[in-house]
């Protein structure tokens, strides 16, 4: 390989018990072809569109919880 780390590792979805929330996080990531796939199987597009906001940055705000 090329010498960098690889961001294709597993994740775990939730814990063990099941008691926390999903935590949509970047599972694969493309940069060439500007695609990031989530944790949740979720697969969509991470460059900025017309309005600025990217389809990541919309899935994130769909699952957003109260911040802390």
């Amino acid at each position: 390989m090329n010498g960098r780390p690889s961001l294709q590792q597993s994740r775990p979805s939730s814990s063990e018990d099941g008691s926390e929330p999903l935590k949509h996080v970047i599972d694969v990531y493309r940069h060439r072809d500007q695609t990031i796939t989530c944790v949740c199987g979720w697969h969509g597009s991470c460059a900025a569109g017309e309005r600025g906001g990217s389809d990541w940055t919309a899935h994130l705000a769909e699952f957003r919880t109260k911040k802390r």
